[in-house]
């Protein structure tokens, strides 16, 4: 019980931390709120990027369901070029598209294997269905908002920016845990944790 309290803990902070750099990124954004800015304001929009790019990064990887320690080996090899690349330039296309690229190019040679091992489909019809079809088309209305239409009213283009990310995330994410074992009941999710990751 101790282990698995400890597991969702880490869970909800690792999702949380960068959704509170970008909350107060957003706040010292506004007028009369600069008493939330704790930390120089570069620093603020340098981690609320590398937090989106990240959590996209994750997500995918998620997507994919490698086995230890491939998984842990590519979440730090996205956790370390993301890191660079942001830090080269906050503002390039490629802060998104080259996480979001070399995630299904990984994926896609992973399903590819499955596939030729099964002779079938992998993974079910469904999965593109009601997965993957929706999810990357809220992904790419997400990005084509960021990317193309912020200018025209910041403040609701950025916001549905936002949501139509969320909506990529829940959609992408596998909707069974098969990493998780099954030692005992799973834990939920509380109030807290839902407002630390929307």
């Amino acid at each position: 019980w101790y282990i698995r309290g400890c597991s969702v803990l880490l869970a909800t902070l690792s999702t949380a931390m960068p959704k509170l750099f970008q909350q107060i990124y957003h706040a010292c954004d506004g007028p009369g709120l600069s008493v939330l800015c704790f930390m120089r304001y570069d620093i603020l929009e340098y981690f609320s990027i590398y937090g989106t790019a990240l959590s996209i990064w994750v997500s995918l990887m998620a997507l994919a369901e490698f086995d230890e320690p491939k998984r842990s080996t590519f979440i730090m090899f996205g956790v370390l070029t993301i890191a660079v690349r942001i830090y080269h330039d906050r503002w390039g296309y490629g802060v998104y598209s080259g996480p979001i690229g070399t995630a299904v190019l990984v994926i896609t040679v992973k399903w590819l294997q499955k596939m030729k091992e099964k002779k079938g489909l992998y993974p079910d019809k469904s999965v593109y269905t009601q997965q993957i079809g929706p999810g990357f088309c809220f992904g790419a209305l997400a990005l084509m908002l960021r990317f193309f239409f912020e200018e025209w009213d910041y403040t609701y283009v950025h916001s549905f920016y936002h949501c139509a990310l969320a909506m990529a995330f829940v959609l992408l994410l596998p909707k069974e845990n098969k990493k998780a074992g099954s030692t005992g009941t799973p834990a939920r999710l509380d109030c807290s944790t839902l407002c630390c990751c929307v």
